[in-house]
């Protein structure tokens, strides 16, 4: 069933005034706040309409209407009146990314803090991840005679260090002739590629390429569950969270991996910002959120997520606007950092 227009102003108005307010709304406190045209009967008419239809709901019998996930995604989708954050506040959230170091990690625990800072609730953001991690370059640092550091970069701006036991003492020059030839050979090489090339090399040589693999390998798995959160005290001082078992269950999520294992690899990194309610996140844990987020881009082949997590009862158009923003501003960064990689002709 199509919603007529008042019907439509009517969810519009109910639902931004639950979002304010966290309470139930009425027909009299509606009109009080919003000139319809018509009694408060015929809104009663029509918010019973809007219940049969899974818009609203009464939580008592004696109550107003609160939205239904159903009537919140409805409100996204098509009644919310999109925004941007103000210059202002844009300008002073690229001055703070200008102000930390240079460093990946710097960036994203950064990023998390000003999504929650911005929308009230917890910021996320997962660091860049490639499909298949690759290598940046390498550097070989004797610490003593038969004992070496291994320094790799990949790609996607992780960086990983291990330690290389020799058969023989080896001095500094020679590891760092052997890091200019292998250099222009591996990079932007996956670990199977490298994996391949060790097998029938000279056993020094078969050694580095291993041990860059294995790095590889690790970097890939520790991706799959690293996630930058802040902002959790904004979300537990919210009315939704008086009771402590669901702030415990937003603790568990956080630091389980729960989210990033199971929802992730779900997404298209193509798709936008996308708005998640409720049971949208599938999972019976997830049920009393709601889940703003959006890809960034690090070079060709990379990306990480980046969003905002809180109750159902969120500010959308906010969390959407900061969300967007800060994808742009992360995907800059990035792209400054790293490059734009060519892997035409990579194998």
């Amino acid at each position: 069933m199509q919603l007529t227009e008042r019907q439509r102003q009517i969810l519009r108005h109910v639902v931004e005034e639950y979002l304010r307010s966290g309470r139930a709304v009425g027909s009299k406190a509606l009109l009080e706040r919003v000139s319809l045209g018509v009694s408060p009967a015929t809104v009663r008419n029509d918010m019973s309409v809007l219940e049969a239809l899974d818009f609203l709901t009464q939580p008592h019998t004696s109550a107003g209407r609160v939205p239904t996930e159903h009537g919140l995604r409805y409100y996204v989708q098509y009644l919310m009146e999109e925004g941007e954050l103000t210059p202002e506040e844009q300008l002073m959230i690229r001055h703070q990314f200008r102000q930390v170091e240079q460093q990946v990690p710097s960036w994203l625990k950064l990023a998390a803090s000003v999504l929650a800072d911005t929308s009230g609730n917890v910021g996320l953001v997962t660091p860049p991840r490639a499909r298949v991690e690759r290598l940046r370059h390498f550097e070989l640092i004797s610490l003593r005679p038969r004992v070496v550091l291994l320094v790799l970069v990949t790609q996607s701006g992780a960086i990983h260090q291990s330690l290389l036991d020799l058969a023989e003492p080896l001095e500094q020059e020679r590891l760092s002739a052997l890091s200019r030839v292998l250099n222009p050979e591996l990079r932007w090489l996956d670990r199977q590629a490298i994996e391949r090339r060790a097998s029938g090399a000279e056993p020094l040589v078969a050694l580095v390429l291993r041990r860059i693999a294995e790095a590889l390998r690790f970097i890939e798995q520790q991706q799959r569950s690293e996630l930058y959160a802040e902002g959790l005290e904004y979300v537990v001082r919210q009315p939704e969270f008086a009771q402590a078992q669901l702030a415990q269950v937003l603790l568990e999520v956080l630091r389980g991996g729960m989210l990033l294992t199971w929802l992730l690899p779900r997404l298209d990194p193509s798709e936008g910002v996308r708005v998640l309610i409720g049971s949208d996140l599938a999972l019976r844990e997830l049920r009393p959120f709601s889940l703003v987020l959006s890809s960034y881009r690090s070079g060709a082949d990379v990306t990480g997520w980046l969003g905002v997590l809180g109750p159902q009862r969120m500010a959308y158009a906010r969390a959407i606007a900061a969300v967007r923003f800060l994808s742009s501003v992360v995907s800059e960064l990035m792209s400054e950092l790293s490059g734009e990689p060519e892997w035409e002709g990579v194998r």
